[in-house]
């Protein structure tokens, strides 16, 4: 199904301070007057190597299928807590994280969302440093099940219990909301095309993904409920990757499904692959993560092919329990392992990774 211009009416959108006025002039949407460039997957500035962090390397237990390689967790890093600096909330203290729920990172910050704590930390991977960069009690309705940082550092927080997509800049002061009880009923995830600056919200209830200008109007949907090539059945994450947009749902016989820059139906990943995926992060040669809710692993596709499985069920370095978020960072892949309390840090520059390849 092609892009399709806004099925209901413009979302609703309330400002806060004056951050919008820097906002420029963009490219439409394809389908709407002109192209959208592809969006860069890759940042270019990753983690340091820390000297005095010793990668581990867990080997893979599980059996690999027909046609999937078995390779091996390389844990760059675990983090769960820190030396919390001095700020505006606490004094100098030491956090032990109890659920993180989401996970984002630009260089040395990994922004970490605890909805145990129900607080969002920065984490400087550099200095071994934690900072609360705002107390989400009395601003999420309910739990934040996604967060999205630009690269400007402001990030987007999706409060799914609140209907509502918010906006804050670095230091925590919102900037806009995106609400609308017809259009958004209940946002699971959001991203953001770091060239353009349009919003991209999969909604849970709906079950399309919502379209947003940098100003934050409502320009257009991607998909509609059905079980059919381009319809989602219980969206559950959204990532961008080198061919479009990538969608995972809770139901169907293939729970990631490619759409086009422009909104078109493109191809499904390898069926029956994937019982509950709850994340994915896609590289620019087209790797894509899949965490799995119920086997507590990360699938790793090629062009839409099951080519390796990360990890199992375990507390142990480079196994999880309870996958809620993933982030991709250069060569480095971020994982909340939500029962675990803690993000863990996985290279991908590690030889025990399959080539991608061609299917």
């Amino acid at each position: 199904m092609p892009f399709r211009s806004q099925r209901r009416h413009l979302a609703a959108l309330t400002l806060a301070g004056a951050a919008l006025l820097g906002l420029g002039a963009c490219s439409l949407l394809p389908g709407r007057g002109a192209s959208a460039p592809d969006p860069e997957l890759a940042p270019e500035s990753v983690p340091a190597a820390d000297p005095g962090v010793a990668p581990v390397s867990v080997p893979e237990s599980r059996p690999a299928a027909s046609g999937e390689a078995s390779g091996q967790v390389t844990v760059w890093r675990e983090i769960d807590g820190g030396l919390l600096s001095e700020n505006m909330l606490t004094g100098p203290d030491t956090v032990r994280f109890m659920r993180p729920v989401a996970v984002a990172a630009r260089g040395p910050l990994v922004y970490i969302v605890d909805a145990g704590l129900g607080r969002l930390f920065s984490y400087d991977t550099a200095f071994d440093r934690l900072r609360v960069v705002m107390d989400l009690k009395g601003v999420i309705r309910g739990e934040v099940s996604d967060i999205f940082v630009a690269p400007d550092l402001s990030f987007y927080l999706a409060d799914t219990d609140g209907g509502r997509v918010l906006h804050f800049d670095r230091d925590g002061v919102l900037i806009k909301t995106l609400q609308d009880p017809v259009n958004i009923g209940r946002p699971v995830t959001v991203t953001v095309n770091d060239q353009t600056g349009y919003i991209f919200v999969a909604d849970g209830f709906n079950d399309d993904v919502l379209v947003y200008n940098p100003a934050g109007h409502l320009t257009g949907a991607i998909g509609i409920r059905g079980d059919g090539a381009g319809q989602f059945r219980g969206i559950t994450a959204l990532a961008q990757g080198p061919q479009g947009y990538y969608v995972a749902t809770r139901y169907g016989v293939s729970r990631v499904q490619v759409m086009d820059f422009d909104g078109t139906y493109l191809s499904s990943f390898q069926p029956d692959t994937v019982v509950f995926p709850t994340a994915i992060a896609v590289r620019a040669d087209d790797r894509a993560y899949v965490g799995d809710y119920l086997s507590d692993d990360i699938k790793v596709f090629a062009h839409g092919r099951l080519i390796q499985t990360l990890g199992s069920h375990g507390s142990a370095p480079g196994r999880f329990r309870r996958i809620t978020d993933l982030w991709l960072d250069g060569d480095f892949l971020y994982v909340a392992d939500s029962l675990n309390g803690r993000i863990q840090i996985l290279s991908l520059s590690s030889e025990g990774l399959a080539p991608a390849g061609n299917p």
